[in-house]
């Protein structure tokens, strides 16, 4: 720990640092909170292999000050750290979507939206500076602006792989229709800096309004992959239980009216997060598949099971008339998983249960 607070002193010269606890983090990275001078900060050091440095230090460097995130304090290479201001230990979305109280979980949702909206309102121009941010931090190993292509074409793969194992025909036509939708909603359409994965877990309440943390995942992205965030739900999360449909909502109209750039008034903006949804439905299946097939053990943390989430996703997605081999396909694979683990539902969020059927 010596050694560790040495090498965050630093960074920040002039003020004496003091450790004050762990906040957790993950494999990929280690969090805590310091004190510094007379202030507390938030260090994030990177801890595996990855381009999560660089598009986190990118992302907090270019965010415009009325954007609800963290401010860059400092940042270094060896080992990869971000230094940050302390948004404080308030509770976040997740929090309220697991507790009792429906008005306090809808507040919740709607602030997340308004915050989201803030984000892509305040960093639609901002893509040739995030990418010369990228740059001047990937050193010999270029980092691209946006994973989405990428992502899709790997979740091809895995489709391809995953529908003969289950008996189902995984025509062309629907990977072509998937990979449709990244060229559809593709980062040249009305797009903006995203944090990747907003979940419900990644921000915390500063007083009545809601701070976005967690960019380590930053890139540039349509803005409708974010939005459908509301309507899948929250398809990269843990906490992805069901929202009701007025929740949702209530919440988009938040997030038009925070980000206020005219194509969220229009009936493409609508058009466009719903084929968002139906991307995010069968992309998410082919990571969550591989698990929910091999072992749906009991849970350590109140979270759908992978099961009721694959179901829920799929049975949207084959809903599409815009989308025909992919809802197709779609079908096909909630039929051939229904006939293994029979009909799994996605529970509405607890907030939410007493008051929705």
């Amino acid at each position: 720990m010596d050694d560790w607070l040495a090498g965050v002193q630093a960074l920040i010269p002039g003020s004496h640092v003091e450790f004050v606890d762990q906040l957790g983090g993950s494999t990929r990275s280690n969090v805590r909170r310091i004190r510094a001078g007379d202030r507390t900060l938030i260090v994030k050091e990177f801890t595996g292999p990855g381009d999560g440095w660089v598009r986190e230090c990118a992302a907090l460097f270019l965010l415009p000050p009325q954007v609800p995130a963290p401010h860059l304090v400092a940042t270094g290479v060896t080992p990869p750290t971000v230094v940050m201001s302390d948004l404080g230990s308030g509770r976040s979305v997740a929090d309220l979507l697991l507790g009792p109280d429906r008005a306090a979980a809808v507040t919740a949702v709607t602030a997340w939206a308004r915050a989201v909206g803030t984000l892509h309102g305040n960093t639609a121009g901002l893509r040739e500076d995030f990418r010369q941010a990228l740059s001047a931090r990937s050193g010999d190993r270029p980092v691209s602006e946006s994973r989405l292509a990428a992502s899709l074409d790997e979740a091809c793969a895995a489709i391809a792989r995953q529908g003969p194992e289950l008996g189902v025909t995984v025509a062309p036509e629907a990977l072509d229709e998937l990979r449709g939708i990244g060229a559809r909603l593709g980062e040249d359409g009305p797009a903006a800096l995203t944090p990747s994965d907003a979940c419900p877990d990644n921000n915390v309440f500063t007083g009545d309004a809601l701070a976005l943390i967690d960019f380590e995942g930053a890139q540039w992205r349509h803005i409708a992959w974010d939005v459908a965030y509301l309507t899948v739900p929250w398809p990269s999360c843990w906490c992805s239980w069901r929202l009701p449909d007025d929740v949702a909502d209530q919440a988009i109209e938040a997030y038009r009216s925070a980000c206020a750039l005219p194509y969220v008034d229009t009936a493409a903006f609508r058009d466009d997060v719903r084929v968002a949804a139906i991307g995010w439905a069968v992309e998410s299946m082919s990571w969550l598949l591989p698990r929910a097939l091999a072992d749906e053990s009991p849970l350590t943390r109140p979270m759908p099971t992978r099961r009721a989430m694959i179901l829920h996703r799929l049975g949207r997605a084959a809903d599409s008339t815009e989308l025909p081999a992919l809802a197709g396909l779609a079908a096909d694979f909630r039929d051939a998983l229904t006939d293994r683990w029979g009909e799994v539902r996605l529970p509405y969020a607890p907030a939410f249960r007493a008051t929705t059927g």
